[in-house]
């Protein structure tokens, strides 16, 4: 091969590998473009506000990068100054009178004598009702009128309360003999809140409100052989958010049975009310408790207890005159503490009964 056919393949490769380093460095420079690119675009990525120290959590990132940007927590904030405590409820008593039919026509005194220790007793004991459920007298009499109405004008002058119409109540519908224009119980038998069972006998059914212990309460009361199924539950709703206590007088069995005026209420107004909770009633000799429970949030547990209470002590002459009830209602926890007392005696508890059953504690009961 000749000298100038050598120079000329020399000159030829010699182009050839300088075209291919050209080619090499412009894919270099792009290369190196979108790299910057990608490094502004993460740079330039503004940064959520920072949480407080305990609430700082850092996420796994999806790029590669040096360092974690330095945290700087906000400043401490300014104390709230701290709210004065929310007063505390004070308990109170209602105080629950039954069958005084002997005091009324035998012993005025030992009647007196609760009606004294009421009207004594209203700010220690924080007495901010009072229940009658029943048999204020025993049958026809103006003796008897008179001496109930000296023991209760008294205390419904200054306290509101209820009394129910007992069967030793009832009488010929005579404006002196009728329960209903009685003094006391014209003071708690408001107009336009009654109903008159009117067949020959004045006995009736009421209902009153009263407010305690930062609860509002509804209070039926229920004459002798009444029923006002319809009614009961019309007040009721008019009052969604009051506790709902009942009279009856008559309202327990000696077998702890309900009546003829509580069965109906049992299966018509207490399943559907969840604050529907107590009943107090008379009439039968002695004490009973029944307790019975409802499923108002349909989850096959029952929650919500209605309690059931009779007691009757005034046949007994010689250990029983003069007892009375004092349910202390407690807003804590919403139990009653039930006690025996009376007043003629000063003496708490009925010694023929046990102690379990002068003094115990309803709980969440309210």
């Amino acid at each position: 091969m000749d000298t100038k056919r050598i120079m000329v393949l020399l000159l030829f490769f010699g182009l050839m590998l300088i075209g291919c380093q050209g080619s090499s460095t412009k894919e270099t420079i792009s290369s190196t473009t979108s790299a910057t690119q990608i490094a502004t675009a993460v740079d330039a990525v503004t940064p959520l506000p920072p949480l407080s120290v305990k609430q700082l959590v850092i996420a796994t990132p999806t790029t590669t990068f040096t360092s974690i940007p330095t945290f700087t927590p906000s400043p401490s904030p300014t104390p709230i100054p701290s709210l004065s405590p929310k007063p505390t409820c004070t308990p109170f008593t209602i105080v629950w009178m039954s069958d005084t039919q002997i005091y009324s026509r035998i012993y005025p005194e030992v009647f007196l004598s609760i009606s004294d220790w009421i009207l004594n007793n209203r700010e220690k004991e924080n007495i901010q009702f009072v229940i009658h459920s029943g048999d204020v007298v025993d049958g026809l009499g103006p003796t008897m009128y008179e001496n109930a109405a000296r023991a209760l004008v008294p205390i419904f002058e200054k306290l509101p309360g209820m009394i129910v119409c007992g069967n030793h109540d009832t009488a010929p519908n005579d404006y002196f003999y009728s329960f209903s224009h009685q003094p006391y119980a014209l003071l708690v038998h408001e107009e336009g809140q009654t109903l008159s069972w009117n067949n020959g006998e004045n006995v009736y059914a009421s209902y009153v409100t009263f407010h305690a212990a930062d609860t509002d309460f509804l209070v039926f009361g229920i004459g002798y052989n009444m029923v006002r199924i319809n009614w009961m539950n019309e007040v009721i709703e008019k009052h969604p958010d009051h506790v709902v206590i009942t009279v009856v007088h008559k309202g327990l069995q000696k077998t702890g049975a309900y009546t003829m005026e509580t069965r109906p209420i049992f299966f018509e107004v207490m399943p559907q009310w969840p604050k529907f909770r107590l009943i107090l009633c008379g009439h039968e000799r002695g004490n009973l408790i029944r307790t019975d429970w409802f499923d108002d949030d349909h989850d096959d547990t029952p929650e919500r207890s209605v309690t059931t209470m009779m007691y009757n002590y005034q046949d007994d002459w010689d250990a029983g005159l003069g007892f009375i009830r004092l349910l202390r209602f407690n807003p804590e926890d919403h139990s009653i503490e039930v006690s025996t007392y009376s007043p003629w005696y000063d003496q708490w508890g009925y010694s023929k009964v046990t102690d379990e059953e002068n003094h115990f504690i309803l709980t969440n009961a309210w």
